[in-house]
């Protein structure tokens, strides 16, 4: 099922009011960061940037909180380390906040800015095969 494309501004206008200022605070720090090669889509529950198929990093406005999910954070232990050493309350890759200023943008905006799309895509790539493998291997012992 393929969702429906809008503008950023059909997707900021479909926000509470008081969600409005934070989406696009924040979505302007990612858009102002994000390296090359990624492409951004707006859809009606998220907007995102990937490489290729591949999410980067993705901003939803949930019912409670507004939700930043930054997948590099998996891939990549020190840019988590690094978002970690804020102190910021986090799951693997997803932070849930209110307000922008409960964020630390600077950091964001390095972790976002860390990797060009065809490296990231390079990384997926590696992690994906790393998990086939050692799948494989599981499948095969004996018990």
């Amino acid at each position: 099922m393929s969702e429906e494309n809008l503008s950023l501004e059909q997707y900021l206008a479909g926000l509470p009011a008081e969600r409005r200022g934070e989406v696009e605070k924040v979505w302007g720090v990612v858009r102002g960061s994000v390296p090359g090669g990624y492409v951004e889509e707006v859809g009606p529950k998220f907007l995102t940037f990937k490489a290729g198929e591949e999410m980067y990093v993705a901003l939803a406005n949930q019912k409670h909180y507004i939700s930043l999910y930054l997948m590099p954070l998996y891939l990549y232990p020190e840019l988590k380390a690094k978002l970690d050493a804020t102190g910021l309350k986090c799951g693997k890759s997803c932070i849930n906040f209110k307000r922008a200023e409960e964020l630390p943008l600077g950091v964001v905006a390095e972790v976002i800015g860390a990797n060009d799309a065809d490296a990231y895509q390079r990384r997926v790539r590696e992690a994906k095969g790393a998990g086939r493998k050692k799948a494989a291997k599981g499948a095969g012992k004996k018990k």
